[in-house]
Parts: C-alpha cells; sequence; structure tokens
C-alpha cells in the first residue's frame, strides 16, 4: 500500500495478510509475547523546531524512511512465513501419504540413503598415491603393462649380469694368480737349471783331479755323472715345457674372461641405461614403485568409477524422489533429496518440525515489530499533520518524494 495512499485516507491501520493469521492460529503454540525492547523509534522522543524548513523536512523524512524500511522488511518476512508454513504443510502431506504410495517413496529413500554411505564410504579411502601420479598412469594405462614387465625382467636380467661379472672379476683374479705362479715357477726352474749345470762342471772337475792325482778308473763316475745330469736335465726340461703349456692355457683362460667380462659389462651397461631411461620417463625409482603405482591406480580407478556411478544413480533416485513428491502434491518437492532421513525417520521429521516452528515464530516476532514500527511512523505524522495543518501540505509533499525514491 502506497504511503500517500494511506495518508490521504487519515492512515489506515496495516493488517497482517490473511493467510499469516490463519497460519498463527493454526499452530496453537502458546508463545509468550516477549516484549520487544521498547524500540520506541527515535524520532518519537525528539523536540524538533516546526518552524526550522530544514530540521522539519529532515524529520519527516526519516518519519517516512523508517516507515518505508519497516514495511519492506514486512513484505519480505510474509514471503518467509508462506515459505516456512508450505514447508509444514509439505511435512504433513509426507506423514499422512496413503500406504502405498508411502511404500514407493520409502522405497526410493532407501535406495538414496544407500549410495550416500557408499559414496561416504568411497570418500574415506585414502589415496595411497599422489593426484600427479594418477593423472600419469592414467595417461599411460595402455603402455604401464607391457613397460612393467619389461622392466621387471631387465632389472632381473641386470642381476644375472652383475653376478656374472662378479664370477669373471673372480675368475680373472685368479687365472692372474695363476699367471703369475707359473712365471714364478718358470723362473725358479730356471734357476734349478743352472745350479744344476754349475754342479754338473764342479763334479766333472773333481773326477778330473781325482784321476790326475791319485791315477784312478773313474769311467764308472763319469758315466754316473753324465747319466745324472741327462736326468737332470731331462727333469727340468720336462718341467719348463709344462710350465710352458701351463702358462699358455692360463693366459687363454684369462683372455677368455676378459674377453667376456668386458662383453657382460657392455650388456650391463646397456641395460642399466635402458632402465634408467625407464626410470626417468616414468619417474620411479624401480620396477617395485612402478607396480606400486600400478596397482593403486588401478584400485583407485574402480572406485572413482564406483563412485561416479554411486553419483548418477544418485542423482537419478533424488530426481526420481522428487517426481514422485510432486506427483502426491507435494508443492517444493526439491529440498526433500537432501534430508531424506526425515521422510522415514519420525524423530527426525518431529525435529525438522519443531525447527521450522521456531523459524516461524520468530519471523513472527518480525512481523509484529516491523508493524509497531510503521504504526508509531504513522501516528507521529498524523500528529505532526493535526498539530501544524500549515504544514500539511509540505508534508504531504514530502511523503510523496520519499515514495517515488
Amino acid at each position: 500500500m502506497k504511503i500517500a495512499e494511506w495518508f490521504l485516507k487519515k492512515i489506515r491501520k496495516n493488517q497482517t495478510t490473511k493467510e499469516i493469521q490463519d497460519g498463527i492460529a493454526e499452530e496453537n503454540l502458546n508463545v509468550e509475547k516477549e516484549e520487544l525492547k521498547e524500540e520506541t523509534v527515535s524520532f518519537r522522543k525528539q523536540k524538533i523546531n516546526m518552524e526550522d524548513a530544514q530540521e522539519r523536512r529532515r524529520y519527516v523524512k526519516n518519519c517516512c524512511e523508517q516507515m518505508v524500511e519497516a514495511s519492506n522488511e514486512t513484505e519480505n518476512a510474509k514471503l518467509e512465513y508462506n515459505l516456512v508454513t508450505a514447508y509444514l504443510h509439505d511435512m504433513q502431506m509426507i506423514e499422512e501419504l496413503p500406504e502405498d504410495k508411502k511404500t514407493i517413496v520409502n522405497s526410493t529413500v532407501r535406495k538414496i540413503l544407500n549410495l550416500n554411505e557408499e559414496r561416504k564410504s568411497l570418500q574415506k579411502t585414502a589415496s595411497k598415491i599422489t593426484d600427479m601420479q594418477y593423472w600419469f598412469a592414467e595417461n599411460h594405462e595402455d603402455e604401464i603393462p607391457n613397460v612393467l614387465k619389461r622392466m621387471t625382467e631387465n632389472e632381473k636380467y641386470r642381476e644375472i649380469l652383475k653376478s656374472d661379472m662378479r664370477h669373471l672379476e673372480s675368475e680373472k683374479a685368479a687365472q692372474n694368480i695363476r699367471k703369475r705362479d707359473i712365471i714364478q715357477e718358470q723362473q725358479n726352474l730356471k734357476g734349478m737349471s743352472v745350479i744344476a749345470f754349475a754342479t754338473l762342471i764342479a763334479v766333472l772337475v773333481l773326477i778330473m783331479a781325482f784321476q790326475m792325482i791319485f791315477a784312478a778308473e773313474v769311467q764308472i763316475a763319469y758315466l754316473v755323472s753324465m747319466f745324472a745330469a741327462v736326468l737332470v736335465t731331462a727333469g727340468l726340461f720336462m718341467k719348463l715345457k709344462n710350465a710352458d703349456y701351463e702358462l699358455k692355457y692360463t693366459e687363454r683362460c684369462l683372455n677368455k674372461a676378459i674377453g667376456l667380462l668386458n662383453h657382460t659389462k657392455i650388456k650391463y651397461v646397456n641395460i642399466t641405461n635402458a632402465l634408467e631411461y625407464s626410470y626417468e620417463k616414468y619417474n620411479v625409482k624401480n620396477a617395485y614403485q612402478l607396480n606400486y603405482i600400478w596397482e593403486n591406480y588401478m584400485k583407485e580407478r574402480d572406485e572413482r568409477y564406483r563412485y561416479q556411478q554411486a553419483s548418477d544413480d544418485l542423482e537419478f533416485y533424488n530426481e526420481q524422489l522428487v517426481r514422485q513428491l510432486s506427483e502426491y502434491g507435494i508443492q517444493d518437492a526439491s529440498v526433500w533429496p537432501s534430508q531424506v532421513n526425515a521422510i522415514i525417520d519420525n524423530k527426525e521429521m518431529v525435529e525438522i518440525r519443531h525447527r521450522l516452528i521456531g523459524r516461524r515464530q520468530k519471523i513472527r516476532k518480525q512481523l509484529e515489530y516491523n508493524k509497531k514500527i510503521m504504526e508509531a511512523a504513522k501516528q507521529e505524522i498524523s500528529e505532526l499533520v493535526a498539530n501544524h495543518k500549515e504544514y500539511a501540505a509540505e508534508i504531504l509533499d514530502i511523503v510523496n518524494s520519499v515514495e517515488a525514491n
């Protein structure tokens, strides 16, 4: 109702809408009328100089603005009151649904509750890999199984090569020791040959001296000496020949060990380079870590898929619940998917009802308060007009200007 209109009609009282009055009557709540702290409008206690045009206009304008603000608050409160009332009415209709319809709704509600529980359970599962690792595994999903298999085989082969290198290094060291021993043996045999030859010369000199001094027969001594010399020479020769054979054989074995070691080292370096490239590409330290990421990725991928499925199903059943409630006459069915527990749990429904009734009581207090504000402002303007008729036209102009703004 426009401000100028009520003024011209001698300031009729603003009545609460019939719907709100009916709603208040239906509550049957013995609400103690808490005295709103007499927040009497400040302008009622002001003493103004009506002869001062600037003060007069400011005062009247303030009264009108207070009234407009209270009127706006009242309209907003009425809308909220009607919403709460409609909500309470919907609750009553849900509770009074026929058994067959209630069974259908409850079935949908239980599906929604189960899906919510499933989603909560999936959300509680802590991820064992980072988002970056998940994203990388997702983008290389097709190749990782083969890469993982090849990486595992390469790591096993690298360990075999490492073991072979250790064995070949040991073989190389052993052959070097054997070679050194044979060379030492050859040197010893050569020394023995020199000693044997010197000994033979000395024996021959002694035999010749014995023959010259004593004119003895020394043919047998010569024969024995020569025979011994032949035996020693033959023995040393055989030893040297055998040592030479052993030395050549050892050198062949050493060369073979060195060749195999070099070949194995080349393989080891190549396989290590290939592995390090794979480690760098897939940002892992070994096949075990890649396998850990892959297994957890597959597990989390399945959980995310289940979560998405549960979310899609939940959306479907939420929409189904809204359709069912709308078909059964519920005005605002869209609010119920967020509080489905109340549909099948009477205690929950009672708690919601109590909260709504509490909200409606507060709205009633707000309506009463703003009603007093408007009445006080109207009364004040009426008194100004009655006591200062000479300014009535001016006051009406002020009221119209405030209304226009």
